[in-house]
């Protein structure tokens, strides 16, 4: 039925335009009752198609984002935007979510003509299940006006800071009754990340666009019955991120955090009876240090990692000491950051300078020792995010290449990596995965396919 907006419709018309027409609106359905009572339903679900979000956002938070409702989703993203807001700038999906925050309050303020607030009310509880504050329609027809909605389409607008003075007054402008909604105090939780490459362990789950796009610690399984052979593969890196340092007066941070890590790959064939068994493990241990730049006036951030890094492999009994480095310049909808594209996906353009270089401890056994050879390697890793905008199809897929010229050292990177992952949470994906060339941390050749769960946090 067109006068009835199916739960979630919202989020998947990403092709309509940002400013809602009337003729727009009358398809979207009347937010009025009978008794002239806004439907507190409706006006959400206007809202949220007038300022959609992609899966990459919902996907963050400490709490899942409650897809049962458009009520309950509106409100959920406003509570866990207003726990953002102290510590960045918005970009693309925060700054819809505050465009929706400050239109919802202007007509709990009394500011849109057709509509009339029962009484004083802010927009960080509203649409709570418990909240009995309401709005009143002029007429039966009555839509909103929704003045911040040419800002949609860009995703480039600025923090709107009048949307959270609002929150806290009522309609005269003198303090209201509403309750201004506290941001949580951090717990050791929130200080771990679980990742599958040790150089994104600073990329903080609140990053939405950096986040999206990490890769994610894996455990496949897999029977080929043609080579008669079983293979599972293992990689993670767990760190604990250190408290931030603050640098300077721009805000630009510091963060430590130390890792451990483990890969292995384990291939068991069967052969007229016979049982062999090939195993690959490595272990490490490092140091992630990580430097947030921000450039007052300028929504382009930098980000520049050192790391140092001590790898045990227990298969060839080689060691290796490197220190690596990777340098990553954000410029919002255009380079590092996701631009929005009007059929339902959301595409981020991946460029990271890097820069490996090692020592070997140990050069291993006779099979390896020739080929393990000190090294100083530069060059960059370019790619793209594609992440689905709609809820009901919660699929991202990324794909990178890695380039590293030896400067020392004979072997140059050549290495190529494919991911697509259906997302059943936040946390957790069922992930298929394609890896062909030198792996960039050891220049071991890899060529190999996987299926099987991944996970980042």
């Amino acid at each position: 039925m067109r006068s009835r907006l199916h739960p979630f419709a919202a989020l998947m018309l990403l092709t309509a335009p940002a400013v809602v027409t009337l003729a727009q609106a009358t398809e979207l359905g009347a937010i009025c009752s009978a008794d002239l009572k806004v439907d507190k339903e409706k006006l959400a679900a206007r809202l949220l198609s007038t300022y959609p979000v992609s899966t990459a956002y919902l996907s963050m938070g400490n709490q899942p984002a409650p897809l049962s409702s458009n009520r309950a989703l509106a409100a959920w993203l406003i509570k866990k935007r207003s726990t953002e807001k102290s510590a960045a700038v918005c970009k693309g999906d925060s700054c819809n979510v505050d465009h929706l925050t400050a239109d919802l309050q202007q007509l709990l303020d009394g500011k849109d003509a057709q509509f009339k607030p029962t009484g004083a009310a802010a927009a960080g509880n509203f649409f709570d299940a418990d909240n009995q504050a309401s709005l009143v329609c002029v007429n039966a027809d009555a839509q909103p006006a929704l003045p911040h909605a040419a800002s949609a389409a860009s995703m480039t607008a600025p923090v709107v800071a009048a949307a959270a003075a609002a929150a806290a007054t009522g309609s005269t402008g003198q303090a209201g009754t509403a309750t201004v909604i506290a941001a949580p105090a951090p717990s050791w939780i929130d200080q771990v990340r679980v990742r599958g490459n040790p150089d994104q362990l600073s990329i903080d789950r609140s990053n939405q666009a950096g986040y999206a796009s990490v890769d994610r610690a894996h455990l496949t399984l897999a029977n080929d019955d043609v080579a008669q052979s079983r293979t599972n593969d293992i990689v993670v890196y767990s760190g604990y991120s250190l408290d931030k340092h603050v640098i300077g007066a721009s805000g630009s941070t510091y963060e430590a955090v130390p890792y451990v890590g483990f890969k292995q790959n384990r291939v068991t064939t069967y052969d007229s009876g016979s049982v062999s068994v090939t195993t690959t493990r490595t272990s490490q241990i490092g140091m992630l240090s990580a430097f947030h730049f921000i450039h007052p006036g300028s929504a382009i951030t930098d980000d520049v990692t050192a790391r140092p890094d001590y790898l045990i492999n227990t298969t060839d009994g080689s060691r290796l000491f490197t220190v690596n480095f990777t340098y990553t310049r954000m410029h919002p909808g255009i380079l590092n950051d996701f631009i929005r594209w009007d059929n339902g996906l959301a595409f981020k353009p991946i460029l990271i300078g890097q820069s490996r270089n090692g020592i070997y401890a140990e050069r291993g056994n006779a099979s390896v020792y020739d080929s393990h050879q000190d090294f100083i390697r530069l060059g960059a890793q370019a790619g793209f995010t594609l992440a689905s905008t709609n809820p009901r199809l919660p699929f991202d897929f990324t794909t990178t290449y890695t380039g590293l010229k030896a400067i020392k050292g004979a072997q140059s990177i050549h290495y190529w990596r494919s991911t697509l992952t259906y997302n059943f949470n936040q946390n957790v994906g069922l992930s298929l995965d394609y890896s062909n060339g030198l792996v960039p941390d050891t220049a071991d050749p890899e060529r190999k396919w996987n299926l099987g769960i991944s996970t980042k946090f």
